[in-house]
């Protein structure tokens, strides 16, 4: 008898069908990150101006190492003319700041900027500062240029009027009454002021402190 033989079952094959779009994006191959215009361009802008800033603080750098003299001398130029033309207004300034002085006898330091006066009484743990009078902003404002009139006790009755929107190093106007012309040049020179010019009677211009050390200990 011969047996018979039992067929073997067909394995069913499950067909997957894919979309056109998935079929498309394995042919494309991996994706790439487009970077967006407005970024680069940013970051552009930012190397730039700082590599300006950073070549701009070298030449001037260099200017004030190697010409410092020449560039004390047209600056200087620029402060006396000005100072010429408002010599009167300086003397207005200065007997408003002499009335603060007299009225803080133990001032540690008083300053007087456009909006505000400030004065720093020992043992307070800061300064005390009023606003300034529209009158007294008034003669302020026609001084050009001054941001600050300081005074400091150890500087024996001298006022400092300080400019510090020029590019740098700082330039200052000084008036110390019993100073003479060769006195003011001695006291610029034991105090690192690399140079000087006498205006008139008591005004001295200071050129910058060169030493930043020295500079912060003269004006804390």
């Amino acid at each position: 008898m011969t047996g018979s033989m039992g067929s073997t079952p067909r394995r069913s094959r499950r067909r997957i069908s894919r979309s056109p779009s998935a079929a498309r994006s394995d042919l494309a191959g991996p994706k790439h990150h487009r970077r967006s215009p407005g970024r680069v361009l940013a970051v552009t802008l930012l190397v730039v101006t700082a590599g300006y800033l950073a070549w701009r603080v070298a030449v001037l750098a260099g200017l004030e190492a190697h010409f410092g003299s020449g560039l004390d001398e047209q600056r200087f130029n620029r402060l006396q003319q000005e100072y010429d033309r408002r010599e009167e207004t300086f003397a207005r300034a200065d007997a408003r700041m002499r009335k603060v002085i007299a009225a803080h006898p133990h001032a540690e330091r008083i300053d007087w900027s456009r909006y505000k006066t400030c004065v720093r009484e020992p043992g307070r743990p800061s300064d005390t500062c009023t606003m300034t009078p529209p009158r007294d902003q008034k003669v302020y404002d026609a001084l050009w240029g001054v941001s600050v009139i300081l005074y400091q006790p150890k500087d024996e009755g001298r006022t400092f009027y300080r400019f510090y929107h020029e590019d740098p190093p700082r330039y200052t106007i000084m008036y110390a009454p019993e100073d003479t012309a060769e006195e003011a040049e001695e006291y610029a020179d034991a105090h690192g002021f690399r140079s000087v010019r006498a205006l008139g009677p008591g005004w001295t211009i200071l050129g910058p402190i060169d030493d930043i050390g020295r500079e912060e200990k003269q004006f804390p």
